[in-house]
């Protein structure tokens, strides 16, 4: 089934923040073409995981408040409760998750801790990865060194 709803998309510092009044969601975006494309993966996740716990959406409205600085912007998603969930996130949603910088979650794919795959500008963490770091955290400090044996 196709849903639509109005994404408003704004100017937070160095981000752009893409909101959905009228589910209370949020996320952003590098530009304005990855803030577009983030939303639309938030609302498609949203919506699966509302139709599969059973929770009813609200109707959609439009013509939300919009700085001058923003954009309204109509996202549409052709979903239901069967469509897989996305198996990738954003830098900053796996440093929400980790609790940790994008700049420390950038650090550990290049040491090949997280995988990731690159979409235009932005890197795509890998969602499994992620949340076995989450589930199996490093302890602090440096490694213990393995002694040798004589």
């Amino acid at each position: 089934m196709k849903y639509i709803y109005e994404a408003i998309i704004e100017p937070r510092g160095k981000w752009l923040e893409a909101s959905f009044p009228d589910l209370g969601i949020i996320t952003q975006g590098e530009d304005i073409q990855d803030a577009a494309f983030m939303a639309h993966d938030l609302l498609e996740n949203h919506i699966v995981m509302a139709l599969q716990k059973g929770r009813t959406l609200p109707a959609p409205t439009f013509g939300n408040e919009c700085s001058s600085e923003g954009y309204r912007m109509g996202i549409v998603v052709d979903c239901d409760e069967s469509t897989p969930q996305a198996e990738t996130m954003t830098v900053n949603e796996a440093a929400d998750i980790l609790d940790v910088s994008p700049t420390r979650i950038r650090a550990m794919i290049g040491s090949g801790i997280l995988k990731s795959r690159k979409v235009g500008m932005v890197h795509m963490v890998d969602a499994q990865s992620v949340m076995d770091r989450f589930n199996e955290p490093a302890h602090a400090g440096r490694p213990k060194r393995e002694t040798a044996l004589a």
